[in-house]
């Protein structure tokens, strides 16, 4: 191994409106979103951020807007964590960027693990504003989130940044819920931002650059000028190198080139 580096993990696809990813723009057009899961190597501790899905039963019953597409078997959690040479039982930390459905549904896939969110996420979670019932599958509207199952096993951290262990730190990323966190991981290439859905695709830190717009907004949101602020924080650690940005839900984050990069930096 080269020191650390990071892994993003294919954990299935599902057609969404772009809309959802662009403030205002692409409205009624459909568009390819991926789960993502990210596998942190190399460092003190088997480190993973965020964990998909509950599976595809639960996604077309609860949230059949998403259009959930069934994962191929090398789509589970654990091919993609077998690709990585390790297994769900070996995973020692989870980091959750945050608390919405389709980034904690499978967090009890991981037995010996500590899962780690901000107490400002935990709080809100458990009593969000209305619109954000069904993304958090709140007790409010009858469901139970999944992140409960493993309550006895939250660290709940402030909303600043934290070494979690060497190398590896979250720093805040509210916006797009108020607790939302990212994991910033030091490589030989430099360092790498596990965004969660402050960064929905990389169009949103790509920008309009013809419309002077530095950023465009992601769609959904509990802070529109919370979110810009955390573009600007992402684009100051990466210094403009969006392919050392993992956001939440971009296919792009799996064309070749960019998995050939990662290749180089450890696998």
């Amino acid at each position: 191994m080269g020191g650390r580096y990071v892994v993003p993990l294919d954990l299935g696809n599902f057609l969404m409106e772009e809309s959802d990813a662009f403030y205002r723009r692409g409205m009624g057009k459909m568009g390819l979103w991926k789960y993502i899961s990210t596998f942190i190597g190399g460092a003190a501790k088997k480190i993973l951020v965020d964990t998909g899905i509950p599976g595809i039963e639960h996604s077309l019953k609860y949230h059949p807007y998403l259009k959930t597409e069934p994962p191929k078997p090398d789509q589970e959690m654990v091919s993609q964590l077998a690709k990585c040479g390790v297994k769900p039982e070996d995973i020692e930390i989870v980091i959750l960027t945050h608390l919405h459905w389709d980034h904690v549904g499978g967090v009890t896939q991981f037995p010996n693990a500590q899962f780690i969110a901000s107490q400002e996420e935990l709080r809100f979670a458990l009593s969000p504003f209305p619109p954000f019932y069904n993304g958090y599958e709140a007790l409010q509207i009858g469901m139970t989130p999944m992140f409960l199952k493993i309550m006895d096993r939250m660290r709940t951290i402030e909303m600043k940044e934290k070494e979690i262990v060497e190398g590896v730190r979250v720093i805040p990323l509210p916006g797009h819920s108020p607790g939302s966190i990212g994991v910033v991981v030091e490589t030989p290439e430099g360092p790498f931002v596990i965004a969660g859905d402050t960064v929905c695709k990389y169009g949103n830190l790509e920008g309009a650059p013809d419309q002077h717009l530095p950023y465009l907004m992601t769609g959904i949101f509990t802070d529109m000028g919370a979110v810009w602020r955390s573009f600007e924080t992402i684009d100051e650690i990466v210094g403009g190198e969006y392919s050392r940005v993992i956001p939440g839900h971009d296919p792009r984050v799996f064309d070749k080139t960019r998995q050939g990069r990662l290749a180089q930096n450890g696998r």
